[in-house]
């Protein structure tokens, strides 16, 4: 299986809606920092979606890798200053262009029946970037309500069959748990077209996130479906959920995290039920099917090409 995470969705997703011409002679390198990815005869892009301190983005340091790129793409504003904190980018030949989703059609959510609804969670990252607190959270819910139910989405078959038998021992512990604690669905890995389905169905994203995202497909798929977030402000999270995310202070002590984000997604619930977030859900929608589509984001793409074959005839 090959791998389909968020970053070969968006580029399988961006080259579909080009025009072919737009990229000829465009050599689109996707995050990757590889001296060998790079084509001398050709204009190199490198469209970055890591983060500053992952592995693969280390050829950073090397001054002749990052002078050999003639424009770097960076998917929020978030990133773009980290990296140029951290490896001294030139500014010159960097630009954002945040990441996007096909909108999703006009969503209405099923009304809750109050008496007998469970209200319907959600989350669909990967298993290191926050399912474990979750899970823990969900144990403290459990103790004392039963009106909810969790869909879980997450896997290491995402990154392909070779990544997922090299860290199967690492996770399954916890994705037995996952399938082992009350009101907890557990389904793996599934297609990204699932995902959206299943995002259209739930009522709460659940992202207790312990990763520096530098944007989150998912988080962006799931306000765009109508959930209401409930996350951290690590990273680029604050960037991408605006004000409409209920956030909570990221906190490196794992119990701390666990018990606040409980606590918080225990007071969501009940504001849920009691209808407080249907009027910002109505614009949280509008706002990312309009900020963060693809109809919008391919004109933003388009405009830069145009100016880098502008720049080169010059």
């Amino acid at each position: 299986m090959n791998p389909k995470g968020g970053t070969e969705i968006l580029k399988e997703q961006l080259l579909a809606q080009l025009p072919e011409e737009s990229i000829d002679g465009i050599n689109l390198i996707g995050s990757i920092c590889n001296p060998a990815l790079v084509k001398e005869d050709k204009i190199n892009v490198l469209w970055q979606h890591l983060s500053y301190d992952q592995p693969n983005v280390q050829y950073m340091r090397d001054r002749k890798f990052v002078d050999s790129i003639d424009y770097f793409i960076y998917v929020s504003h978030w990133q773009y200053n980290k990296f140029r904190e951290v490896y001294k980018i030139p500014e010159y030949k960097s630009f954002v262009i945040k990441n996007a989703t096909h909108a999703f059609e006009p969503v209405k959510k099923e009304p809750l029946i109050i008496t007998s609804d469970k209200i319907k969670l959600l989350y669909t990252s990967t298993p290191w970037r926050g399912l474990a607190v979750l899970i823990k959270a969900i144990e403290i819910l459990n103790k004392t309500r039963n009106d909810f139910e969790v869909d879980i989405y997450s896997s290491t078959k995402i990154y392909g069959s070779a990544f997922e038998e090299s860290e199967k021992d690492r996770f399954d512990a916890l994705f037995n748990k996952c399938k082992n604690t009350p009101n907890v669905n557990y389904h793996g890995y599934t297609f990204n077209g699932e995902i959206r389905k299943a995002v259209e169905k739930a009522h709460i994203y659940t992202y207790p996130s312990i990763f520096e995202e530098t944007s989150c497909l998912a988080v962006i798929e799931a306000m765009s479906a109508g959930c209401h977030v409930v996350t951290t402000n690590y990273g680029a999270l604050p960037e991408t959920c605006g004000e409409f995310a209920t956030m909570i202070e990221f906190d490196s002590s794992g119990q701390n995290l666990i018990e606040r984000y409980a606590e918080t997604l225990n007071s969501v619930i009940d504001n849920y039920r009691d209808n407080l977030y249907k009027d910002d859900l109505e614009m949280q929608i509008k706002y990312y099917n309009k900020n963060y589509s693809w109809e919008t984001r391919i004109q933003e793409w388009k405009n830069f090409l145009n100016y880098v074959r502008t720049e080169k005839t010059r």
